[in-house]
């Protein structure tokens, strides 16, 4: 697999310009196009965030011909919420924001999580405040359960693996070894992908839950990037995982690559 189309969301927030910053980055190192969406609302058009919404177009579209991309540009209607009407379905990679506490009304509702759970498309969701400066997927902590939506991340998130100058695989469970035969049977399916992983597993001993491990192993391998599966089918099924989806689409520091 290989990222040709990426989609960024765009709005009037003040998150949107480093968004891009970043989505115009990943395009050029994979070579992609570029396809801006805006989803602004109604009432983005209204008070101090009008002059914005109405330059959305126009400040996009200058920032991929500067930086030289292919690029696509489309308006979504206010009342869009399927990810066919978001035109998120022709993509290889959604790039979007946390929804900002105090801008969250200016950008389609539906994004990032009904998205993220119903297009088939990864999302890297960057955090709120997010500047645009700093390097994506140089060092990569993956989130691994053996599940279908870790699986999904995986392959999802090859192209950005490879390149990468170091994997971590973080492995949550009671039972937990690097000896393990599943643990290493997805570390070397990576290696067979020119991927080169080191093993940052966790033995769970009831002291901390998937979240808190796995951002204590973030601090000490000084990722700049998680991937994982996001699990969404039931509020049983999220429990199980400690509300894993809803911490990390809501952490603050780190940007998340999530498959469903």
């Amino acid at each position: 697999m290989a990222y040709r189309d990426i989609v960024v969301y765009l709005d009037a927030g003040a998150d949107s310009s480093a968004r891009v910053r970043t989505a115009i980055n990943i395009a050029a190192k994979h070579q992609a196009r570029l396809i801006g969406v805006d989803v602004s609302t109604k009432e983005a058009l209204k008070g101090e965030s009008r002059d914005q919404a109405l330059a959305i177009e126009d400040e996009f579209k200058a920032a991929v011909q500067k930086a030289g991309l292919g690029f696509q540009y489309h308006a979504a209607r206010p009342e869009a919420h399927s990810a066919e009407q978001l035109f998120s379905h022709c993509a290889d990679l959604l790039v979007t924001t946390q929804p900002h506490p105090d801008h969250r009304h200016l950008s389609n509702s539906a994004i990032p999580k009904e998205i993220l759970m119903t297009a088939g498309v990864p999302m890297l969701v960057l955090p709120t405040g997010w500047t645009g400066e700093d390097a994506i997927g140089e060092q990569v902590v993956i989130a691994w359960n053996f599940s279908r939506e870790s699986t999904r991340a995986v392959h999802d998130a090859m192209p950005i693996l490879r390149a990468a100058r170091k994997v971590f695989l973080f492995v949550f469970a009671s039972n937990y070894s690097d000896k393990n035969a599943d643990v290493q049977e997805i570390k070397g399916h990576l290696e067979q992908h020119g991927v080169g992983v080191a093993l940052a597993g966790w033995r769970n001993t009831g002291d901390n839950d998937f979240t808190s491990a796995l951002f204590a192993g973030l601090d000490r391998e000084n990722a700049d990037l998680i991937v994982c599966g996001a699990y969404g089918h039931s509020p049983l099924f999220e429990d199980m995982f400690g509300g894993a989806t809803r911490d990390l689409l809501n952490n603050i520091s780190m940007p998340v690559l999530m498959s469903h």
